[in-house]
């Protein structure tokens, strides 16, 4: 059940007339079950009734976590040994679903195979798993370290990971964000407005600009080859208004939505292209992932407190892993990776060089600085976006387009297509005159003037997000929204009536 469709607007308006109806315990079992019914829709829509395995499969892994963090409670002197079980219990759970194509695939690489039947194995692959498995695990951890100090009811426990909102891509939470909420859920009428302008706005990203985005972005990835250099570039730019419109548009309708029922959950996005550096950029950019890396991997792997190598090395981890988090594919820990490195010698060039890499107090400074790290974004988005191709007669794998794209920046130009034309004994002449022009010159990105606009609304909603305050005023006039509303719902109906654009983050 997609947000960007028409029936997700009918099940939420159900469950928002019955969820204030009812009281107490009643409340919270029924989103319970309103939760379980969203995400059961998935599988249910896709696969019939054999798709209810992908609820199973989430009830068992979450009441086994439960019956385990609650023995934490029972057994004090044991919490290493049990917390040591729940994490290998919930990655291997998410390295066996989602990423043993991957090894498998490797060791064939490698000219390797494993058992017959292992082989063979196809395995399907649970809707949300990586964003409650960190979930899982960061509840598990906040006992051990004692943030969490009483076992809660296994109602509020599935409560607080199936809560429909956030459960298909996040935010990813933690038990401070939501359970002192859940016994008291209240909403006025400022809530209700900044709700209804966070759904109208997260709709407005999805499907005004992230899908016809994607439709612009998507040939590029498909034939580098047939692009030239600046197109490339310009599709790694493109991809990144996608998936920021894409995700923080989810982001939007979700915290909206959660206003509505009473709770606020926390944002992911801080206008993170106007970041100066890669330590700002990812302190605004999926702000819950980050911050979970750091809680969890990073500082446990020892953070800054080692030698200096060390630091760096953490840093390289962290974010290698987290790429590798995103999907089952060298291009996304390759981004990790890039990320990882930036970060490293951003901290480098401060700490042992004496530069100043974030400008402050000039304005143009802080602009160009703000652009350089747009294209930096930009070339890790190349890797993000990179993916295998396959054609009725060939394929390629990721690295093999990763070579296509990336040296496709340097060596796509029209004077080298003349020359691999004259190279395979063709005149140039007679294709111009057979096929016309075109055929002379590789494809070019566009309609520009379709992109220019999109980025221009990219930077309005940046704007929005800078500085919150700027846009208070307007948000709590019931006349602007529904002029708003009215004027952009002949656009927005039709797409959420088919409601076919999946949002980016569902398959991660």
């Amino acid at each position: 059940m997609l947000f960007n469709s028409f029936l997700f607007l009918i099940f939420f308006g159900f469950v928002y007339i019955l969820y204030w109806a009812l009281r107490g315990r009643a409340r919270i079992a029924f989103l319970i079950g309103a939760s379980v019914l969203f995400y059961s829709a998935w599988g249910l829509q896709s696969e019939g009734w054999s798709g209810l395995r992908w609820t199973l499969h989430f009830v068992v892994i979450t009441f086994l976590n439960y019956l385990l963090i609650h023995a934490m409670f029972r057994y004090p002197l044991r919490k290493k040994s049990i917390i040591t079980a729940i994490i290998v219990i919930d990655i291997l759970n998410l390295a066996t679903f989602k990423y043993f194509a991957f090894f498998r695939d490797s060791l064939h690489n490698l000219s390797l195979r494993l058992p017959e039947k292992l082989d063979a194995l196809n395995l399907f692959l649970p809707l949300a798993i990586s964003f409650y498995t960190f979930q899982l695990i960061a509840y598990a951890m906040d006992v051990y370290r004692g943030v969490i100090k009483e076992k809660v009811p296994v109602g509020r426990f599935f409560l607080f990971f199936l809560f429909f909102p956030h459960f298909i891509a996040g935010p990813i939470m933690r038990a401070s964000d939501l359970m002192p909420q859940i016994d008291k859920p209240w909403v006025d009428r400022n809530r209700m407005m900044g709700a209804c302008w966070l759904i109208l706005g997260g709709l407005v990203k999805k499907v005004l600009l992230a899908d016809p985005m994607g439709q612009i972005v998507a040939p590029v990835f498909r034939e580098p080859d047939a692009y030239s250099g600046l197109s490339i570039i310009l599709g790694g730019a493109c991809f990144s208004l996608q998936v920021y419109c894409d995700f923080s548009g989810y982001t939007d309708i979700a915290r909206g939505c959660a206003f509505l029922l009473g709770f606020d959950i926390p944002e992911n996005f801080s206008a993170p292209f106007f970041a100066r550096s890669a330590r700002e950029l990812w302190q605004r950019w999926h702000i819950t992932l980050a911050t979970w890396l750091r809680d969890y991997l990073y500082i446990p792997l020892g953070g800054s407190r080692r030698s200096e190598v060390r630091n760096h090395l953490n840093l390289i981890i962290t974010f290698t892993l987290g790429g590798f988090w995103h999907g089952a594919d060298i291009s996304y820990i390759l981004w990790g990776f890039f990320w990882g490195a930036l970060l490293s010698l951003e901290r480098f060039l401060e700490n042992n060089m004496g530069w100043k890499t974030t400008p402050e107090k000039s304005r143009a400074g802080m602009v160009l600085k703000g652009m350089f790290m747009f294209l930096l974004f930009s070339i890790g988005a190349l890797f993000f976006r990179t993916q295998p191709v396959r054609f009725a007669d060939h394929s390629y794998t990721t690295w093999q387009m990763l070579g296509h794209v990336f040296g496709g920046i340097f060596t796509n130009t029209d004077g080298e297509l003349l020359s691999t034309i004259r190279a395979a004994g063709m005149d140039p002449a007679q294709i111009g005159m057979i096929f016309g022009p075109s055929a002379l010159e590789l494809r070019r990105i566009g309609p520009m003037d379709t992109i220019i606009w999109m980025f221009l609304a990219l930077g309005f909603f940046h704007w929005v997000q800078y500085s919150p305050a700027r846009f208070a005023r307007f948000k709590e006039q019931p006349w602007l929204l529904g002029a708003v509303a009215a004027l952009l719902g002949g656009i927005l109906i039709p797409s959420l009536v088919s409601g076919t654009g999946q949002f980016i983050y569902f398959v991660f």
